[in-house]
């Protein structure tokens, strides 16, 4: 039976790395091929915005594009829509001033006004879409070794989409690892170097009033200036460092009226930190619900899918392969799944060996990245990979055999690392978590290069 170059390719691979060499196999995979480069988000906010907009320069150059085509439909001036986004731009001074720094030096290096690209951040989010995406959570105590994990299938429309490391210079903000469109530096979902990890996603429980397990807070009258909640969770990821404090940021802007729901006024939120709590959060303009959940498996949305029922009715302890692979069913990986995130929280050194394994588009293979890593695969942060990932219609069990080895080696090398940590040896750490996730990247973008057009 003859079988595909591709398929020939990842066979090739995994018998390499199945004998303990997932190091030589990535080089000789990566030889047909130029690694990769990396991209450096850990500096001040001028430089953080200048290497955004430099490697995502054509990305911003299109949303805002279809940014500045949709206002001229709606007769909106330039003038207005930098008016519209003042009180956007106010709060972010007030909460978070290394933002307008950043956006001007990315606004800057992609050749657009400053003030211009401010508008587009403030007031973009409110028309990308209603779509209803997918985060769920599994308790601890039926997780195998006690795993802390986490997981977001975003939906939404298609798009450039960009993962990234960022740690910035600015005091008392934390690192942090997310995913967002490549036009801008906000969050679908992250997980900081506290160990907590969240998301925010559109509220279709807000919806489903007739659902007596759904979390609803009071009505109250839409608010359609502000900060809607991309950034919002950008601010939680860069601040707090549980779900009690996500909570209370959330709470606090809802109270201050910095919280901008739009139409839909509402946002659903999901947030696991390093002690195993599962926080579940329902917000609009005036009004904060939560939950705190203990069951065995949590869904935001969809709780009675094949991919839920599939982790409910697991007799096994669940672990990572079990609680990542259900991302791909099709009950809940969509058309309109552009991104996905699985998240191990790393209990005892959050800040290193939290590790996100990303996947852009959700059904395509998984990149993982640890806290520790001072630098982002450029792949991931350009939107090459994802462009690369939609054309692929490579079976799902091939990526998730790529998956299972790199997981082994990536937890031979926590086993490794650990210790350095405990001898204050970080620096040397990092340069292996640094060397290790640039080898994998290199790895995996040449197989799925190789691979081509489906």
């Amino acid at each position: 039976m003859r079988i595909s170059s591709g398929k020939a390719r990842i066979v090739i691979f995994l018998a390499l790395v199945g004998l303990g060499r997932w190091q030589t196999a990535a080089a000789e995979a990566a030889q047909e091929q130029a690694a990769p480069a990396t991209v450096d988000l850990c500096g001040t906010p001028a430089q953080v915005g200048e290497r955004w907009g430099t490697v995502n320069r054509q990305a911003i150059e299109n949303a805002v594009e279809r940014y500045l085509t949709k206002a001229k439909t709606e007769k909106l001036s330039q003038e207005t829509l930098i008016e519209r986004a003042q009180p956007f731009v106010e709060i972010v001074k007030r909460v978070a001033p290394h933002w307008i720094e950043e956006s001007r030096a990315i606004a800057r290096a992609a050749g657009l006004d400053a003030d211009l690209y401010l508008s587009f951040l403030a007031n973009s989010p409110r028309g990308i879409g209603f779509h209803e995406c997918t985060s769920y959570a599994v308790s601890r105590e039926f997780t195998r070794d006690n795993a802390i994990l986490f997981h977001k299938n975003r939906d939404n429309v298609d798009c450039e989409q960009a993962a990234y490391v960022l740690a910035s210079s600015v005091s008392g903000v934390n690192k942090f690892i997310a995913q967002t469109n490549a036009s801008s530096i906000n969050c679908s979902m992250m997980v900081n170097d506290q160990g907590l990890a969240g998301s925010a996603d559109y509220p279709a429980r807000l919806t489903r009033k007739g659902d007596p397990h759904a979390l609803l807070p009071e009505p109250a009258e839409p608010r359609f200036r502000g900060m809607m909640n991309d950034f919002l969770l950008r601010h939680i990821a860069e601040r707090a460092a549980d779900c009690r404090q996500a909570l209370n940021i959330i709470q606090d802007f809802s109270d201050r009226g910095y919280y901008a729901g739009g139409t839909v006024n509402g946002t659903h939120w999901l947030f696991v930190d390093r002690t195993g709590t599962i926080l579940e959060v329902s917000s609009n303009a005036r009004h904060v619900v939560s939950k705190i959940h203990t069951q065995k498996v949590y869904f935001s949305r969809m709780d009675g899918s094949p991919a839920a029922t599939r982790l409910r009715q697991a007799t096994e302890p669940i672990d990572f392969h079990l609680f990542h692979n259900v991302s791909r069913d099709p009950s809940i990986c969509l058309a309109s799944s552009i991104s996905a995130m699985t998240v191990e929280i790393d209990p005892q050194h959050p800040d290193v060996l939290s590790c996100a394994w990303i996947s852009l588009p959700a059904k395509g293979l998984a990149f993982p990245v640890f806290t520790g890593v001072r630098k982002t695969p450029r792949c991931l942060v350009s939107g090459d990979l994802y462009q690369t990932g939609k054309g692929l219609k490579t079976e799902k069990s091939q990526w998730e055999m790529l998956e299972r080895q790199a997981h082994a080696d990536k937890q031979q090398l926590a086993s490794k690392i650990a210790p350095l940590l405990t001898a204050d040896r970080t620096a040397e750490a990092m340069d292996l978590l640094d060397t290790w996730t640039e080898t994998t990247a290199n790895a995996q973008l040449a197989i799925l290069t190789g691979l081509g057009p489906q």
